[in-house]
């Protein structure tokens, strides 16, 4: 078995335990094959006082069950989105190496989280030592490359020209990255969900739990706070959306939007409802089981890690019709697809999957097939990861 080392700054870490949960279940899979991997997340240096002042006691390394972590410092400048590109990127580039350098042997593949910063933090260390390296395209910077900055492409392109190998979450950003990059370099490398980890068969126990009368409809929301994945769409449907014996419940890390959201609740005829923060993996699970249908309204995508969740939960999904989400969602027998933007049409969809109990179990009986049929699980993300990098392995003789 190869060695590597795995980048991913979007990483959990003690004091952000939900941050880039998908990062650390890829990089698990991947370590549950045998790849012997070290695991950095650079972290920025913390102000002394501040929201991000609690970013100082993150310590240099951290082991969770699976793989430990380092985490190596660079200079982050606020805001975000004039320095990203620039100071900071420069930063992290200059910075991690020079941490690879003194506390890593050089591995047989470096593997990237992200294509930024990952991927272009790792091209220096990777071109002074002749090592590969693959990177995760996923959807919010491939989405978006066409409106980043001149700079920004530019390292995009670089790093992307480098690495042999561009793992993409769907085929949408896939189509992107193949119009940047040779197209013989890119493929899809979907995430998943394992369906063994929800409990489907405790529906009506953990709805007991929860306090939920068994005869009350439960539609979830699960992402951001924010206008992206559709919360302004959510609050012009609230009133077109049935209420009784319906129970809305929301789940986010992280976005601003999340007041805007619990008043337009209040205003609405909507009493049954729960806006929750920070819900751990578990208690997530959970509420996924006795989800009857899971609101996916972005107005972008990858492939949204919730629909492959809600999928092994047997819950039905109405989602927008954009980016990776019609390659998840069978529209009609998996789910739902809508315009996005489009508040009536996610209202009436509701609508629709409320007034028709047994269609919508159909729906999620059929998505957890299709999960199961096209493999879509962390167990074979692992597998696919580690054919890709050891073939590569195999093609530079290392």
């Amino acid at each position: 078995m190869y060695r590597a080392v795995v980048s991913a700054a979007n990483h959990p870490d003690p004091y952000n335990p939900y941050l880039g949960l998908f990062n650390f279940r890829s990089i698990r899979a991947l370590t549950d094959t045998g790849v012997d991997a070290t695991v950095v997340a650079p972290r920025p240096f913390a102000p002394p006082i501040g929201p991000y002042a609690s970013y100082r006691e993150i310590p240099e390394y951290h082991a969770f069950d699976s793989h430990a972590v380092r985490y190596p410092r660079f200079a982050y400048l606020l805001p975000q989105r004039l320095f990203r590109y620039t100071l900071s990127s420069a930063s992290v580039a200059r910075r991690l190496p020079a941490y690879l350098e003194k506390h890593v042997e050089p591995p047989d593949i470096c593997h990237a989280g992200h294509i930024h910063y990952d991927g272009y933090a790792l091209l220096p260390y990777c071109r002074r030592h002749d090592i590969p390296l693959t990177v995760m395209g996923r959807g919010k910077l491939l989405n978006d490359y066409q409106e980043l900055p001149r700079r920004g492409r530019r390292k995009i392109r670089e790093t992307l020209t480098y690495a042999s190998g561009v793992y993409c979450v769907s085929q949408s950003l896939a189509d992107i990255a193949a119009d940047l990059v040779d197209p013989a370099k890119v493929s899809v490398l979907p995430n998943g969900a394992n369906p063994e980890r929800y409990p489907v068969a405790c529906t009506s126990a953990i709805k007991r739990e929860l306090g939920i009368p068994g005869d009350t409809a439960v539609v979830l929301f699960c992402g951001g706070y924010t206008e992206r994945k559709g919360i302004h769409e959510i609050v012009a449907a609230l009133d077109h959306i049935p209420h009784e014996d319906v129970k809305l419940v929301f789940v986010g890390h992280y976005g601003d939007l999340r007041p805007n959201l619990l008043q337009a609740l209040t205003r609405s005829e909507h009493t049954g409802y729960e806006v929750l923060w920070k819900v751990p993996p578990l208690a997530l699970r959970r509420w996924l089981t006795v989800a009857d249908i899971l609101i996916v309204p972005s107005h972008a995508e990858g492939r949204p890690n919730t629909v492959y969740e809600a999928m092994a939960s047997e819950t039905a999904v109405v989602g927008t019709d954009v980016s990776g989400i019609p390659e998840q969602v069978r529209a009609g027998e998996t789910g739902l697809l809508i315009p996005p933007k489009d508040p009536t049409a996610l209202a009436d969809a509701l609508a629709d999957l409320l007034a028709t109990p047994k269609r919508r179990a159909e729906m999620g009986l059929k998505g957890r097939e299709r999960l199961v049929e096209k493999g879509w699980t962390w167990d074979a993300h692992g597998e696919r990861l580690a054919s890709h990098h050891e073939t590569i392995v195999e093609q530079t003789g290392r």
